[in-house]
Formats: structure tokens, C-alpha cells, sequence
């Protein structure tokens, strides 16, 4: 019971990405959204992106315990993470010697992930934290806590991103 649009805007060298979800139902329903690209990881490359804190990650994949984080600053070359950070400074720098990427958001989440095998990295801007609909259940943590939105009956919520590639010069 709800309705979800997309919208992609291409423009000269930056890529526009749009999110709108509405609640159709007659009772409330919690949401997240968010988008999950892969980016290629070229062999010096490094990420740079600030943050108030970050999601352990338990072995079954899953996030435990918030601890406070600084967010990353660093080489993606020996970089083994799969996090979910949170105070997400809104602006997310990859850079290698050919292309200088920077994604952008107002949501205040990014989950992050690669390690030294792979030739990708994941960045992912999202509103909430995985997993957020079961620790709200399982821990009693409230929707806001964990970044999900609580939309009423007949309500929207729209959330955007932004690609910026530039030639490294």
C-alpha cells in the first residue's frame, strides 16, 4: 500500500538520483530509502568522508552496538569495511589518479563496503540503519534513533543524490 517513484537527471558530468515513497495505506508504515551504487576501485585510490559515528558489524553481517567514529580518511587498497556510519557528513570523496568522485546527500547515513580483493567499492547513502526495522523490535530502539521515518496515511517523503565525476587533472 504505497507508491515509490525514481528519478535520474543526467547533466554534464554529474548524475541527480531522486527517492519518493507515499504511504497509502490507512495506518502508519515505517520506511527507509536509500541507494546501494558500486564504484571501481583503482589501485591507489582513496576515500575521505566524515562521520559521528559507526556500526560494528557481527558476524552474521548484521550491525551491533554504535561506537563513535570519525568516519574515513584513507587508501582504499588494504581497506577491509562493511559499515553503516551515522553523523554522515553529507559528502563523500573517492579519488585515484584519474577521476575525482564525490557523492553527495542530505541523508545523514552511509554504509560503506570493499576489501583489498575487490575491484569495487561500495557507497551507499541511506536513511536509516540496516537492520533497523528488526532492532527496533528486538532492542526497542525508536524509529528516529535508527533513521526510519514513520510516514501517516497519505503522507510522502522524498530524499536525492548526487554523482560528481571530474577528471583528475
Amino acid at each position: 500500500d504505497f507508491d515509490c517513484s525514481q528519478t535520474f537527471r543526467l547533466g554534464d558530468g554529474t548524475l541527480d538520483l531522486g527517492l519518493s515513497v507515499t504511504n497509502q495505506s490507512a495506518s502508519p508504515a515505517p520506511v527507509g530509502l536509500g541507494w546501494h551504487p558500486y564504484f571501481v576501485k583503482r589501485a591507489g585510490a582513496t576515500v575521505q568522508f566524515a562521520a559521528t559515528g559507526r556500526w560494528e558489524m557481527a558476524a552474521d553481517k548484521l550491525p551491533t552496538p554504535r561506537a563513535p567514529h570519525a568516519g574515513l580518511d584513507q587508501s582504499t587498497d588494504t581497506l577491509t569495511v562493511d559499515h553503516c556510519f551515522d553523523g554522515w557528513g553529507g559528502a563523500l570523496h573517492l579519488r585515484d589518479a584519474l577521476m575525482h568522485i564525490t557523492v553527495r546527500s542530505a541523508l545523514s547515513r552511509l554504509v560503506v563496503f570493499t576489501t583489498p580483493e575487490r575491484d569495487n567499492i561500495a557507497v551507499e547513502p541511506v536513511s536509516h540503519v540496516n537492520n533497523a526495522l528488526n532492532l527496533m523490535a528486538t532492542t526497542g530502539a525508536s524509529a528516529d534513533s535508527l533513521g526510519v521515518r514513520v510516514l501517516q496515511p497519505g503522507e510522502s517523503w522524498s530524499c536525492s543524490m548526487q554523482v560528481t565525476v571530474e577528471e583528475q587533472v
